[in-house]
């Protein structure tokens, strides 16, 4: 887990905004080790809007209530499997002839999220529009990290150019 006494006051900024960053889009951050394997087992137009559906609702009814340092401390780690699903699935959907979902598994941890992230341009343009929406906006939640984390400025980091 972070422990923000070991690390500067850049150091846990930094940290807490990737961590918001990725927990505003957990769902699809999540995916990318877990998407290509999903394509294996089922059709891809029902796991494309499973993982949209997962993070609209996660935007709107989790990220404004709920952070979780030590889920958002293992999501990288656990991300890091997609070096190994999806190439995997990708040959496996190769051996049985289906070439354009392999190409997806193969290329959803680096495109898939991005690309399922521009179709929620517009759900996400609303839900902003909402308190629900500004409770989950990046800032705010890096805030809640920060809080979370139980973050607090040393002194001595603090200095003025007088």
């Amino acid at each position: 887990m972070w422990n923000p006494e070991e690390h500067s006051n850049d150091e846990n900024m930094l940290w807490s905004w990737l961590r918001a960053v990725e927990w505003t889009g957990w769902p699809l951050f999540i995916s990318q080790p877990i998407v290509p394997v999903l394509l294996y087992f089922y059709d891809w137009w029902v796991v494309l809007g499973a993982v949209a559906a997962a993070a609209f609702v996660w935007r709107a009814l989790v990220v404004p209530f709920w952070v979780s340092p030590g889920l958002a401390y293992i999501g990288p780690l656990f991300v890091k499997l997609k070096f190994i699903s999806a190439p995997a699935m990708a040959y496996l959907l190769w051996q049985r002839g289906e070439m354009p979902i392999a190409a997806a598994a193969l290329f959803w941890p680096f495109l898939g999220p991005m690309a399922a992230q521009w179709v929620m341009i517009l759900p996400s343009a609303l839900l902003s529009l909402t308190p629900l929406g500004r409770a989950s906006q990046i800032g705010i939640v890096q805030t809640r990290f920060l809080v979370a984390i139980g973050f607090q400025p040393t002194d001595s980091e603090h200095t003025s150019d007088e």
